[in-house]
């Protein structure tokens, strides 16, 4: 199911969080390939990612994924998705 996520306490319903993170893969490396995303902004990018992964780990860590830690970090996906669009057109 794509709306589970595993963690070490079994798995958490969190929505739309692993589709995210895979379209976000797809615009990066789009950018990469097509020379619009250069080599530091892939690294800020990687930094933005590796920190909201962080804060997932600390979400679901209890095992569930509340509604508010959900917001937050669609909110950090919205952050970083836009990140990305200014890489690419900026």
């Amino acid at each position: 199911m794509r709306n589970i996520i595993a963690t070490q306490n079994g798995n958490v319903f969190a929505p739309g969080l692993k589709g995210r993170g895979r379209i976000q893969n797809g615009r990066v490396q789009h950018g990469l390939n097509n020379g619009s995303i250069s080599q530091s902004e892939l690294d800020s990018l990687k930094q933005a990612r590796l920190d909201n992964r962080q804060a997932l780990s600390e979400a679901k860590s209890d095992g569930y994924v509340s509604r508010d830690e959900r917001i937050a970090l669609h909110q950090d996906m919205s952050s970083v998705s836009r990140m990305i669009y200014d890489f690419k057109h900026g």
